[in-house]
């Protein structure tokens, strides 16, 4: 059998699964991208189980620089939330002491 052999039994059998199959339109998809590795005499070299196993890594990566991300913004929206807490007991005993001041003076 040769390449064109192979790409017309790949696109027949994408035809013959049809639309509402689980594999037909998939494959109907991915007839571009292999047709493109047959001819350029590229094997095939990544199977779905590697494929699965490489989005399931990118996925926890994602989710552990999320997690980090998260725990970086919760850390200093709570050392801005101290800062102001304590500016605001600054500027309170600071009217505190003016009041006083104030009041002395009267």
């Amino acid at each position: 059998m040769n390449k064109q052999d192979e790409l017309e039994t790949l696109r027949k059998t994408a035809e013959k699964l049809g639309a509402n199959s689980y594999c037909g339109p998939w494959l109907l998809d991915q007839l571009p991208q292999i047709e493109q590795d047959i001819r350029s005499d590229f094997f095939p070299q990544v199977t779905w189980t590697e494929s699965r196993r490489i989005q399931d890594q990118h996925l926890a990566n994602a989710k552990t620089q999320a997690e980090f991300l998260l725990k970086q913004a919760k850390d200093k929206a709570d050392r801005m939330i101290q800062d102001a807490e304590k500016h605001s007991a600054q500027i309170r005993a600071s009217l505190i002491r003016d009041l006083e001041k104030a009041i002395s003076n009267l």
